[in-house]
This record gives structure tokens, sequence and C-alpha cells, in this order.
């Protein structure tokens, strides 16, 4: 061997080296910040959560998990001894919580805690997209603000499907960028069984196929025309797959056709009538306007299809007899979202309603402005390193479309939080770079691929 060729050898192997050292202090330090994340919200719970008497969607989660996984199926547990159908929330938080259940933890403490251990696992797909996007270093900023932020972590303490949807948002953005960083088909076939998945936990993430997977494939750099269609084909394919079990299932057990849940009618029900558009609530809803139409249109056995049906005619009837006033309502749905309409309100609504506790939502909502501030540096931050923004925008994208169709409540913007925490990793990232620099600064480079 030539001594340029012994040369070029030690070389590489420093290399080698040094990216291997690189690669294990950003895993070592991922894992101290996910037991962080698992602190934080195994405190919350024991501290505040436990002793609480859920209601609502919370309750339905915790009793069907239960009953799920003694065999009965997706029925509703409100109604023991009888069969009724429930499909009014899609089924993979429910699924999630039953394997505690089938394992014979079937308390509430038990399914909150397994819901920290979902949060935590959002902490840690978070920090790789995080290094994805900008590096290692901003990868463990990303994790420690999602393991710290209380609008990530709130969820996990709720036993509600957030938890899910805001995992399945982060795993979306993660192979979004590895496929951004290195095209392959079957890469972005990931970001269409994140986008099935989250969609199994709240249905707008299918979303995430006409506005995160489609623009990946037509604006990736140098594939071919051919690559890109078969790209495109795989993601849409692969969230079809995922979510097919769940659709067939729904489409032969009901009167009428329903695809991922029995609750969008309900939805609209409750947000758009009198109680609401006439208050000084317009961003939220009232379950009296359901209760309203139930008492004069749904009939005794009538099924979830059916009443679905019933509820969704009545409100859009309401909204089209009411177009005038539609304009106002949409800007104050969306108003909340930024946390410029009635904010005092919402914290009330997110305290006592939503059963946050003042203090605490308090505390949400004003991370939230500062978070949001942040993110929006990081957006323009990230245009300068050339480093695409678009997948980051598809969640906010995604919770402006829910909210200004139904209601604003907080814990709709759950996947928007996402993008939120790696926006506002980015836009700090710089001030971390004075003093903070990586073993291996090659690997520290904004978007360098794992």
């Amino acid at each position: 061997m030539t001594s340029h060729g012994r040369e070029g050898s030690a070389i590489y192997d420093r290399r080698t080296m040094t990216r291997a050292r690189s690669a294990r202090w950003f895993w070592w330090a991922l894992i101290a910040v996910a037991a962080l994340g698992f602190v934080i919200r195994l405190t919350y719970i024991l501290v505040s959560r436990q002793d609480i008497d859920f209601g609502g969607d919370a309750r339905f989660y915790h009793l069907g998990a239960n009953v799920l996984a003694d065999g009965k199926g997706f029925v509703s547990p409100f109604f023991p001894g009888h069969a009724v159908q429930a499909g009014e929330h899609p089924p993979l938080y429910l699924v999630y919580l039953a394997i505690a259940s089938w394992f014979g933890f079937t308390s509430v403490l038990s399914h909150l805690v397994w819901s920290a251990v979902l949060g935590t696992g959002t902490v840690v797909i978070v920090g790789m997209a995080g290094r994805q996007i900008g590096g290692p270093r901003v990868g463990i900023v990303a994790a420690l603000l999602a393991a710290s932020y209380p609008n990530i972590w709130i969820p996990d303490g709720s036993l509600m499907a957030e938890s899910m949807a805001i995992f399945a948002t982060a795993a979306a953005i993660l192979f979004a960028y590895r496929y951004w960083r290195q095209p392959r088909w079957w890469r972005l076939a990931l970001v269409g069984v994140a986008s099935g998945a989250g969609a199994l936990s709240r249905s707008e993430l299918i979303l995430i196929v006409p506005l995160m997977v489609i623009p990946l494939a037509l604006l990736v750099p140098g594939e071919k025309r051919r690559d890109r269609w078969v790209a495109i084909g795989a993601g849409a394919m692969a969230a079809v797959v995922v979510m097919a079990p769940w659709l067939v299932f729904n489409l032969t057990r009901f009167e009428k056709p329903e695809l991922l849940s029995t609750q969008f009618g309900p939805l609209l029900s409750s947000a758009n009538c009198d109680r609401i558009w006439k208050s000084n609530h317009t961003s939220y809803f009232s379950i009296e306007c359901t209760k309203d139409i139930e008492a004069r249109s749904i009939r005794p056995g009538m099924d979830q299809s059916e009443q679905d049906v019933v509820y969704r005619r009545a409100a859009l009837d309401y909204i089209g007899n009411h177009l005038g006033d539609l304009p106002a309502v949409t800007a104050a749905r969306l108003g909340a979202i930024v946390g410029i309409y009635h904010p005092g309100l919402q914290i009330r609504i997110d305290g006592i309603i939503e059963g946050r506790g003042v203090g605490m939502a308090r505390v949400a909502w004003y991370s939230f402005w500062g978070l949001g501030a942040l993110a929006i540096a990081g957006g323009f931050e990230l245009r300068r390193r050339s480093v695409p923004v678009f997948p980051l925008l598809v969640p906010p994208v995604m919770v402006v479309a829910t909210v200004a169709l139904t209601y604003f409540s907080t814990r709709f913007r759950a996947s928007a939080e996402v993008a939120i925490c790696l926006l506002a990793a980015v836009a700090v990232d710089p001030a971390f770079a004075r003093w903070w620099r990586p073993a291996n600064r090659s690997d520290s480079t904004p978007g360098a691929p794992e």
C-alpha cells in the first residue's frame, strides 16, 4: 500500500470513529432526556391525575379498553350487558390501552402510566426528527422541549387519543425528512403508515397523505418522474392498508356508511347552534346543542351511523341558515388557536371544563405563546439553511382545517405542538452552538442525516 493509501485509510478510520462517538453521545443524551420526560409525566399523573373521576371521552377510552381486552369487541362501555356497536372514536388509542388491560392493568392509574410510556416514546421520536432536520444538537433540544412542554405532556395525563396523535405526527415528520435526505419509495411508505396510524387516533391526520406525502414526492430533488409516482402510490397505499381493517369493519357493522368514526355529526351539531354562535364563547361547543337535536329527532333503535346522519344534517342546516354569521364564528375559532380570542376564557375552559386545572392551563398557554414565537423564527432559520419547512407546516394546517370546520379546543392543537417544538429547537440552535459543540462537528451541521 502506498503512503497516500495508508494516509487515506487512516483519515477514513478517524472519521468513522468520530462519527461513532458522535452517535453515542446523541443516543445517550436522548435516553437521558426521555427519562426526564417520563419522570415529568409520571409526577404529573401521581400528583394531579390519579384520583380524578374521568368522564366523557376519557372514560370511554378507559372503560372501552377493558371491554376490548375482555374480548367483547368495539362496543359501548356505557351500556354493560348490551352489545351496542361503538364507532364514535377511531380505535388506535383504545387498542393501545387495551394492551395494558390484557395484562391485568385495568385501573385508571395503570392506563395513565401506560399513556406516559407512549408520551416518552414521542420524546424519542421528536429527538430523532430534530436530528434529521438540523443535526444532533437540534435533536436533543427538540427532545428537551417535547419532554417539558406542557401542551405535549398534559395529554398523557388525560386519557385522550391526542397522546397517540402526537406520537403519529412526530413519526410522520421523522420519516418525511428521512425521505427528503435519502429518497426511497419505502421511506415515503413509512410516512403513509404514520398517516394511517394517525388517522386511527384522530381522523384529520389522514390529511398527511395529500399535504405531506404528495408534496414530498413532487418536490424532492433529483428523482425521475416514474420514481415520484411510485413513491406517491406507496405512501397512499400504505395509509390505506393500515386503515383498511377498521374501514371494512365500520362499513359492515352499521346501517349507514361510516369510515373512521361516527362522531362527525355530533361534533358538528355541538358547535353550531344559537347557544354557541350567539354567545361569548363562540369558539367552543355545548353538549346541550346535541341534546336538543336528540330530543326532537333521534328515534329509539337508531345505531350510531343513523344518529350521525341526523346530527350532521341538523348542523349543516343551521350553518346554511346563518351563513352571514359564519365568518365571525370561524374567525373566533382561528383566533383561539393562536390565543388572541378571549384568552382568559380559553384558560378557564381548559382549566375547569377540560379538567386541566386553571393554574396548569395558564402555564400551558404562556408556554405556547413563547414557543410559538420561537417557532416562527425557526421557520425563517430553516429557510436560511435551505432545509424544507413545509413538512413542519402540515400539522398546523391540519389543525386550522379541523378547528375552522368544528370548534376550538386546546387538545385539537396537539399535532401542531410537535412542529412547534421542532421549529423552536431550530430557532435556539445558533445560541447553543456558541458553547455546545458535539465531538464531531461534521455531524452537527444542519440537516445531517442519520
